[in-house]
């Protein structure tokens, strides 16, 4: 084991450095940390909206639209790994790859008067991005052997997946924050918002995490089957 670990809430040993379907507890420890971890930074102003929440009226909506439990499935998954690495925002991801590479350019000595014109190349080409992807694909591999469910994706799933997470961000952007100041990422702009059922009312993270579990009983039944109690 590395000095790269954390420790989980049910106490395991999780190595981000090379992570194993053993280290991965879905039922507790991915449930309850993605019910916990906030979307947006925590700036919803009703209350942390959970990734949980996400993953769970993202796999809804899905399923009731197209009626693909394979989409809504992996959908389910997709931001699994965030209980482990948290839910880095796209913008403070671009600023840290701004700030390193600003940084490797100083210590090679090479002066950066103004930081946004010398390194809006290679943010764009991402470095921190980059080493962050792959990060989460190495704990997706870990999260979806746990699932038992297949990784990488199927092409196909994946991009379906990435489309409907713009169309969520769109709706929840709608339904939970104030009036943007600014023009956001121009995917988000051009993403048709999702039709949820209702407004979006954020849950209390108890709620989050069962229903985020139902949903893997749902789509898992290999899951839910381990989860009962043994007869008697």
């Amino acid at each position: 084991m590395s000095d790269f670990w954390i420790q989980t809430g049910t106490g395991r040993a999780l190595d981000l450095m090379s992570p194993t379907a053993a280290m991965i507890d879905l039922e507790q420890d991915v449930a309850e940390a993605l019910a916990r971890e906030p979307r947006f930074g925590g700036h919803v102003r009703s209350g942390p909206y959970s990734v949980a929440q996400h993953c769970v009226l993202g796999a809804d909506c899905i399923e009731r639209a197209t009626g693909s439990v394979a989409v809504a499935r992996a959908f389910l998954l997709h931001d699994a790994h965030e209980a482990y690495c948290k839910d880095i925002m796209t913008p403070l991801a671009r600023a840290l790859d701004a700030r390193v590479y600003a940084r490797i350019l100083h210590r090679l000595g090479q002066r950066v008067p103004n930081i946004r014109p010398e390194v809006e190349e290679a943010v764009a080409a991402g470095v921190f991005a980059d080493v962050l992807k792959g990060l989460k694909a190495d704990l997706d591999r870990a999260i979806h052997e746990a699932a038992g469910h297949p990784w990488p994706l199927d092409p196909t799933i994946a991009t379906k997946v990435a489309e409907w997470d713009l169309a969520m961000i769109a709706a929840e952007r709608v339904h939970l924050m104030a009036r943007a100041p600014k023009p956001w990422a121009a995917s988000v702009e051009r993403a048709a918002p999702a039709r949820i059922a209702g407004r979006i009312a954020v849950w209390p993270w108890p709620k989050a995490a069962d229903e985020w579990r139902a949903r893997l009983h749902k789509y898992f039944p290999n899951l839910a089957a381990k989860a009962r109690p043994s007869a008697a």
